[in-house]
Formats: structure tokens, C-alpha cells, sequence
């Protein structure tokens, strides 16, 4: 019953956050047309993140790494770090 609750929560906060971020966009849009009249700036400076065009619940997930392939990229890292170590190490004697 308290997950419920807490995913309610969560849920009512991700639509208010997506109804700030487009009423920020619309003062944005604002300021921008009322600061070209007294010519002290073109555009307001950009602040936060863009609101999701997508609603939150049909995002896509996040995509999952396999063990293996964590581990081949860090076997991969390592040898390019290796060569790079390598390559400098006659520079320095």
C-alpha cells in the first residue's frame, strides 16, 4: 500500500514538472519576443532541461549491459591504456 502511495507521488511530480518546464518555455518564449523591443538581448539564456515531448511512462528503457560485454570493453580499455602507456614510456627515459 506505501509503494502505491509513493508511486502516486512520483507520478503527480513527473506531471508537475513537465507543466513547469513548458510554462518555462513559454516565459522563455516571452522574454525573447519582449527583449528584442529594447534591443539588450536577442534570447534569454537557456535554463534547465527541455521538457519530454514523450510522457514519462511510455519512455524507453534503459538499455542493459551483459556481464560480457562490460567485460569486453574493459578488456578493450585496458589494452588501448597499455598501448598509450606504452608509446610514452620511451619518451620520458
Amino acid at each position: 500500500m506505501a509503494n502505491q502511495a509513493i508511486s502516486a507521488a512520483v507520478s503527480q511530480l513527473k506531471q508537475e514538472h513537465i507543466r513547469l518546464c513548458k510554462e518555462l518555455a513559454r516565459v522563455d518564449e516571452a522574454l525573447s519576443v519582449l527583449g528584442s523591443f529594447d534591443g539588450l538581448e536577442s534570447a534569454p539564456a537557456k535554463r534547465g532541461r527541455k521538457a519530454k515531448s514523450v510522457a514519462p511512462s511510455v519512455a524507453a528503457p534503459k538499455r542493459k549491459i551483459s556481464a560480457a560485454a562490460r567485460k569486453k570493453m574493459s578488456e578493450a580499455a585496458r589494452a588501448r591504456w597499455a598501448a598509450r602507456k606504452k608509446e610514452k614510456a620511451p619518451a620520458k627515459a
